[in-house]
């Protein structure tokens, strides 16, 4: 209601000699007039209070607090717990903020951090593939030895070696024969055996064996081949807390997409934190602890060497016309030759070219040793929290 303004003054005296009398100090009885004429200083306050508390209701309403600055523009990450599942692990080890992980098959391993996020923490691999090494055949040097012996007897004979019966008569040489021309036990031409002529066939027996040496092998540790490939890769790119509000016990975090994952890392092998348990990775360095290889190769005892010679008759004493037989010496059994025609003379004999043939050694060795593992010292625990916030 509007006044004139005598009445109003009338009106105003009267209502402070109400408040002398009747009234405490600095009381308004009256409610304040919203679209006052003219506003008393206490409705003046009362309505500046009055806009406060009612903002101050609508931000608690909201469920904002107005000092908290603008909301987070990435991922409010939790910091880690120190509910850690009974481990010894204090909370106090693992970092405050997380940083960004991806994980998936060695080939689709991205070369380098994203531009988000460009430095690298680490680059660890999980899942090895180690199969044994592969090793080449040990193999060994020819043996080595030496031929001295000659045949323990040379005989003249009626018949084949192979042939029982007949007859035969001794045609070694002299004690201590080196093999040297000779013409001891000589036989004249037509000389007879049982009404038959002797100088049919020459039988020897058998020369002796070689002396030999231990094979060398061809190389102690044989060459070998190793492969090795990770079936996980996994990529953890430091990330910058940014500005932002979060609720209490959380940091503002760059955030990326999926396989991305927000975690923290600690070396060693660990259990996670609680609210860090969506998933855990243990991972390692790419070169593994590898002592694969082959064991050494050895070689066994020379085999199947043996000595040959030759043995040649001549029809004069000396040995120096062409030799009219020639009979072939070996160590493996006796050797028997015809003498053509039969009943001859064998007026000298010689054995030469006394030979060694070296056998072979068997190889052993060279089986695959040792294995390749994950490097625990390279370790490092990734702990990974939900990629998503459940509505509380």
């Amino acid at each position: 209601m509007r006044f004139l303004v005598g009445s109003v003054g009338i009106f105003a005296g009267a209502v402070v000699a109400m408040a002398a009398c009747t009234a405490p100090p600095y009381v308004n009885i009256f409610e304040c007039d919203p679209d006052p004429l003219f506003p008393t200083p206490e409705c003046i306050d009362a309505g500046t209070d009055a806009d406060a508390d009612a903002d101050a209701g609508d931000d608690a309403e909201a469920g904002e607090d107005p000092d908290a600055g603008p909301p987070c523009p990435g991922f409010c990450a939790p910091e880690p717990s120190g509910d850690f599942g009974g481990s010894a692990t204090p909370a106090g080890a693992w970092p405050r903020t997380p940083m960004l992980l991806w994980v998936g098959p060695v080939s689709d391993m991205p070369a380098f951090c994203p531009k988000e996020v460009p430095y690298e923490k680490y680059r660890r691999y999980s899942g090895l593939v180690a199969p044994p090494a592969t090793c080449e055949s040990c193999s060994c040097e020819k043996p080595e030895g030496t031929c001295s012996g000659l045949p323990a007897s040379i005989e003249i004979r009626t018949n084949a070696c192979e042939q029982s019966g007949g007859m035969s008569v001794p045609f070694d040489g002299p004690a201590d024969w080196d093999g040297s021309c000779t013409s001891e036990a000589a036989l004249p031409a037509g000389a007879q055996c049982g009404g038959q002529p002797c100088a049919q066939y020459v039988g020897a027996s058998a020369l002796p064996g070689p002396i030999e040496e231990g094979c060398a092998v061809t190389a102690e540790t044989p060459a070998f081949t190793k492969e090795r490939s990770w079936l996980l890769g996994g990529l953890a790119c430091e990330v910058e807390e940014l500005d932002g509000a979060c609720p209490e016990s959380r940091r503002c975090m760059q955030d990326l997409s999926l396989p991305w994952l927000q975690c923290v890392a600690l070396t060693g092998e660990h259990t996670c934190p609680g609210n860090y348990s969506y998933a855990r990775f243990v991972m390692f360095d790419k070169e593994p602890a590898d002592d694969r290889g082959c064991n050494a190769c050895t070689c066994g005892a020379p085999e199947d060497g043996l000595c040959l010679a030759s043995l040649h008759l001549y029809d004069d004493a000396a040995c120096s016309a062409a030799a009219s037989t020639t009979l072939t010496l070996g160590s493996v059994k006796e050797a028997c030759g015809t003498i053509i025609p039969p009943g001859r003379v064998i007026g000298s004999k010689a054995i030469t070219d006394l030979t060694y043939v070296p056998g072979t050694c068997s190889a052993s060795g060279g089986e695959p040793i040792g294995e390749a593992r994950e490097d625990v010292n390279t370790a490092v625990t990734f702990c990974c929290t939900y990629p998503f916030a459940l509505p509380k």
